[in-house]
């Protein structure tokens, strides 16, 4: 219930804010639970309760209002997240780099003001995209099974910076070790 209050928050301030051009506003998340059954898989797709987890954000995202773009990164997991949302936007996913996220950060900022954004990447990345937007990260890492973090970033036109966190979906397991497959 407290997970469901703090989205209805998130919600809120999305509403709240409104759409203005005179800012970003920017919605972050790592990519929903992946298979691990194999090591050597590069591009794993997502486990059942990772497909949930991402018409989860879908959901909650429709009911905050329309997303203008949604970018990826090109794997299997981020694009599979993305996707539900990407669906109900009636919008095409479009693939960023991870490794240039300084070159990312600033054509979004230029292509996408006075938009609504959905970023998906990994635990790696995710918290380096809020700083390369020019915002500070809002928790000190992403742990190996987190998975329910949600960033909203608002970003005026004066350079002023808002980050907030929120949970969305189940919660993560927060326990190291291999995921539960199915």
């Amino acid at each position: 219930m407290k997970k469901y209050i703090c989205f209805l928050i998130f919600l809120a301030s999305i509403t709240v804010f409104g759409q203005s051009k005179d800012e970003i506003r920017i919605i972050i998340v790592r990519h929903a639970e992946k298979m691990t059954d194999n090591p050597k898989e590069k591009d794993p797709e997502l486990t059942t309760k990772g497909n949930e987890r991402a018409v989860d954000l879908a959901t909650r995202l429709h009911e905050s209002g329309k997303i203008d773009v949604a970018y990826t990164t090109d794997y299997r997991r981020t694009r599979n997240t993305a996707q539900p949302t990407a669906t109900s936007n009636k919008i095409t996913l479009q693939i960023y780099d991870a490794s240039k996220l300084q070159e990312f950060a600033k054509n979004v900022l230029k292509k996408d003001f006075s938009k609504t954004v959905l970023i998906v990447g990994h635990s790696n990345t995710v918290l380096e995209t809020i700083e390369a937007l020019g915002g500070k990260r809002p928790i000190d890492s992403i742990g190996d099974q987190e998975y329910d973090n949600a960033f909203l970033m608002l970003i005026k036109a004066d350079g002023s910076i808002k980050t907030e966190v929120f949970k969305y979906g189940a919660p993560s397991s927060n326990t190291e070790g291999p995921q539960i497959i199915h």
